[in-house]
């Protein structure tokens, strides 16, 4: 099953990036993370401050909620401004061609 845990973070002033390069290197030597597929930050288009880490996972159902490698990142960034840490499960997709919606639960 494939699921994203998202942490977004308002920050009043914009976020170091060696912190944030620093802060994924150290929370990926952890061992916990089989199921993890990929980690992505995005920047707001229009607000510099605001971030976004998204977290992709795949793993078996039941298993879908806050991990300790988000728990870990939520940690470090909370004192840098509102933070807002969810978990959010697949249920539909398009496919690349744009012909066929694939739903989770097929």
């Amino acid at each position: 099953m494939k699921w994203v845990e998202i942490i977004t973070l308002r920050s009043p002033s914009r976020i170091n990036t060696q912190f944030l390069d620093d802060l994924l290197k150290e929370t990926s030597k952890s061992d916990a993370q089989q199921h993890l597929v990929e980690i992505r930050i995005y920047h707001h288009s229009v607000v510099e401050t605001d971030l976004s880490i998204h977290i992709y996972w795949n793993s078996e159902p039941g298993s879908q909620h806050k991990t300790p490698l988000g728990l870990k990142l939520s940690y470090a960034l909370k004192n840098l401004g509102l933070l807002n840490h969810s978990v959010w499960v697949e249920t539909a997709a398009l496919n690349t061609h744009g012909s066929e919606v694939l739903h989770a639960n097929q």
